[in-house]
């Protein structure tokens, strides 16, 4: 079982000279008979060498078991899930329209990756009942063929008879004298046309030919890796690469010696349109099969153990972050009705083979419709967020991350500000159970466990640190879903979801499609409080930061500095002090003239007013007031008022409430540097109260 330690211990050799795979075995002492065994995270078949002094090299094969997996059979699933994308890209995007129908093979470095795949498919169940398909019912075709016989045999009687019997060439005296009906000569020869049944038809070429070119890899890889002096090969992979080699092939020629293929002629052609290779069981799994190894899929595991001579050794924790990633492709795309499964894969870099898509070039796009919005959604697998730019601590890459961007607003147009980021980590780590405790006798487990602290932590990490990430979530092969909210809408969120294979769904398909449908419908919701955070967020850490001095705070603000507008009015002269004084209140022009207040003007929407004079040529504070609501008043009511001497015929008051005690501070705020430029002196204007705060530094 994977993640276990075993003791080992041989009796009855002589010196143990080597023991393989070696990555495996921690031996007690240099004599190597007893120690421990290590399998790790390795996943699959381990050919186990004993070579000693004086006797031939013994051997087995190990089976290590996927712990937090039901079994093998959901490792094997997922690799038979990967291969089954791979397939589908080529398919999609990669495949030729024509190939040349000659048996070619590579040199051996450009084998190795082919042969991998070529090994797990000829070792696939689904290859196995595929070729028992062909077998058992192969495609049959009806030829006619043409044959010249003499008179005087048996014809099948009807209208090619006829016109047999009329066809012209040499002819010879045929019941002369008979009347006028008989005829008096007849052909030497007779025409007919003969029909049977052939196997030599182009499917059952094609798939000859594709077996044979298997072989052709196999034994090419087998080649280059045996000495060019005919000795035994090299140590350590190679020599497995050898013994894989070998099984491929003899699988491979009893296969092909059935008597089936002894009439199956050569391909010749690429049969591309044929409907047989496309939709008929056995031939369809097997064009899939060769259209995957001819890619030659080019997927990056970690190193260690895993070899590409024994390919269903995988380290099963990146192998299941690979799956999880394809699986999203899948869910996503269901989510939009716009499936992309072969949109995850790229041609390599020489051209021969696919590799998996990773960082900025892996976006796999979408566009959808959710509540009338339109959104961009993209799919990246292993972005870099680095520091400074996408994360503002340290650089980061889940394995899985969700762009969610409205490609419309109301709120000044599309972009960032508007973005969604959901990240998605494969953690193939449970926490509730043991190891052992997850895999019993009969392939079932009462309970696998649920996401471990430690992973959900990370999460936390992902959403606090990368810019605009709204959620963040483990996907495990346990059975609790976890979904956590941090308000009471959908985003921002945290959690974990279990997802793992099976033979005929993936297990947690359903909650993340859920999941992830809410989440649209959530981003497309213009009235959420999290798209109105996600505006004044973007607004306030656009603006730029303002230098203030260190002032003591005042207790009468209802907001911060700078959110709180401040009204700053001129008073004109002693008569027009003295009324502001025994009316408590302010007023402003509301007419035609110069320097009136418009409605909607900020200035009315200010909560505190800050008045200022003109004494001997210097502008001087004068007081402070919380500001009540706005009238509108004429200009004989303003004179009912005491007001002195108005100009105007239309004017607007507000209430004050006089700040008793207001900042020590205030006396040295120069209204000039407040003042817009171009402002018409004397009319009123609105700033922050974190402007009055800056300007002291400017006195």
């Amino acid at each position: 079982m994977e993640g276990q330690r075993y003791r080992y211990e041989l009796q009855g050799f002589d010196r143990i000279v080597q023991l393989e795979p070696a990555e495996i075995f921690d031996a007690d002492d240099e004599t190597m008979r007893s120690g421990r065994i290590l399998p790790g995270q390795y996943v699959g078949k381990i050919t186990v060498v004993v070579r000693f002094d004086g006797s031939t090299p013994l051997s087995t094969t190990v089976e290590v078991v996927p712990a937090k997996l039901t079994q093998a059979h959901e490792y094997r699933q997922m690799l038979a899930d990967i291969t089954a994308h791979a397939a589908e890209a080529v398919l999609q995007g990669f495949a030729p329209a024509t190939v040349e129908a000659v048996v070619t093979t590579r040199n051996t470095d450009l084998l190795y990756q082919q042969f991998a795949v070529l090994e797990s498919q000829v070792r696939s169940d689904e290859f196995g009942a595929a070729v028992g398909r062909i077998l058992g019912n192969p495609h049959v075709d009806w030829r006619s063929a043409t044959e010249r016989r003499r008179p005087g045999g048996a014809h099948p009687a009807g209208s090619h008879f006829g016109r047999a019997l009329a066809a012209p060439g040499p002819r010879q005296p045929w019941l002369p004298g008979r009347g006028r009906a008989a005829l008096a000569t007849m052909p030497t020869t007779l025409e007919r046309q003969k029909h049977e049944s052939t196997t030599d038809t182009a499917p059952n070429r094609f798939i000859k030919h594709v077996l044979e070119t298997w072989r052709a890899i196999a034994q090419q890889l087998l080649t280059g890796l045996v000495r060019d002096d005919g000795g035994t090969p090299q140590p350590g992979p190679a020599r497995r690469g050898v013994q894989a080699a070998e099984e491929v092939i003899e699988i491979l020629d009893e296969i092909l010696s059935h008597p089936f293929f002894r009439h199956v002629g050569i391909l010749d052609r690429f049969p591309a349109s044929s409907q047989v290779l496309l939709k008929r069981e056995g031939y369809r799994q097997l064009l899939h099969m060769s259209v995957l190894v001819l890619a030659g899929l080019d997927l990056s595991f970690e190193s260690g153990i895993e070899d590409i001579y024994r390919p269903s050794l995988r380290n099963v924790a990146t192998l299941y972050e690979l799956w999880c990633y394809l699986a999203l492709v899948d869910i996503v795309g269901m989510v939009c009705e716009q499936p992309q499964s072969g949109s995850a894969f790229t041609l390599s870099k020489n051209g021969l083979s696919l590799r998996l898509k990773t960082g900025e070039d892996s976006a796999v796009r979408w566009q959808t419709m959710r509540r009338g919005r339109s959104l961009e959604v993209q799919l990246l697998f292993n972005r870099q967020f680095n520091a400074g730019g996408g994360s503002w601590t340290a650089s980061m890459r889940p394995d899985c991350s969700v762009l969610i961007r409205p490609l419309d607003s109301t709120l000044g147009g599309a972009g960032e500000p508007f973005d969604v980021w959901l990240h998605f980590d494969a953690k193939y780590r449970v926490s509730g159970a043991s190891s052992i405790e997850l895999w019993e006798e009969n392939g079932e487990s009462s309970s696998r466990g649920a996401a471990k602290n430690d992973d959900l932590l990370k999460m936390h990490a992902y959403r606090d640190a990368i810019h605009r990430t709204a959620g963040a979530y483990v996907l495990y092969p346990g059975d609790k879903t976890f979904d956590k909210r941090q308000f009471a809408e959908t985003l921002p969120g945290l959690g974990a979801f279990p997802l793992r294979p099976g033979a005929t769904e993936r297990h947690g398909v359903e909650a993340i499609s859920n999941f992830l449908a809410e989440v649209l419908d959530h981003v497309a919701d213009q009235a959420t409080q999290h798209e109105r955070e996600r505006f004044w967020r973007s607004r306030i850490h656009a603006s730029p930061v303002h230098a203030h001095p260190n002032l003591s705070p005042v207790p009468f603000l209802d907001k911060p500095p700078a959110d709180t507008d401040v009204l700053v009015g001129y008073v004109r002269g002693s008569q027009h002090r003295a009324w502001i004084d025994q009316a408590r209140s302010y007023n402003v022009r509301a007419d035609s003239r110069s320097g009136s207040v418009r409605l909607g003007s900020r200035v009315l929407s200010a909560t505190m007013v800050l008045l200022y004079e003109l004494a001997d040529g210097t502008e001087r504070i004068v007081g402070l007031a919380r500001a009540g609501e706005w009238r509108a008043v004429d200009r004989q009511e303003l004179i009912d008022t005491g007001y002195p001497a108005p100009r105007g015929n239309l004017y607007l008051v507000t209430s004050l409430e006089v700040v008793s005690r207001p900042p020590d501070w205030l006396p040295l705020v120069r209204v000039s540097s407040l003042r817009p430029p171009g402002h018409v002196p004397g009319a009123p204007f609105a700033v922050t109260w974190l402007d009055l705060m800056s300007s002291t530094l400017r006195t």
